[in-house]
């Protein structure tokens, strides 16, 4: 039986849309797929199918802080959310700041299917912030 690489999966969450890109542990991250955010149980769902299909070892998702440092409601969101999924999946789970990552590729000119290229940021910042560990 084929087992694939272990990969690294990068999210990107939002209130509408939740952005997800791909890594092999040796490589760099590339945009993946688009989840709408129905809810918490459809995104667990989605995952747990995506971590099987693709061997997920380890979750990458951006926290979103705000440029004073101070705490806002969209981080305040994402740490319940990766709170949950720490509750509810069995694989690691870090998290890198997301500062810049959507203006980044729409300076760009990315306009479409922004979230999962925000998502590739957020894991390709992962990657090199650990490719000596």
């Amino acid at each position: 039986m084929f087992i694939p690489q272990p990969k690294i999966l990068g999210i990107d969450y939002g209130d509408k849309r939740v952005g997800l890109a791909l890594a092999a542990l040796d490589s760099i991250a590339a945009p993946y797929l688009i989840l709408a955010n129905k809810s918490f149980d459809f995104l667990l769902a989605e995952l747990k199918k995506i971590i099987v299909a693709e061997n997920i070892e380890i979750i990458v998702i951006g926290l979103p802080h705000s440029l004073s440092g101070a705490t806002n409601e969209r981080l305040l969101l994402t740490e319940k959310f990766i709170d949950q999924l720490k509750q509810n999946l069995k694989v690691k789970i870090f998290t890198v700041d997301e500062q810049y990552t959507s203006k980044l590729y729409s300076q760009q000119g990315v306009t479409k299917d922004l979230d999962k290229y925000a998502a590739t940021a957020i894991l390709d910042t992962w990657l090199e912030q650990n490719k000596n560990a």
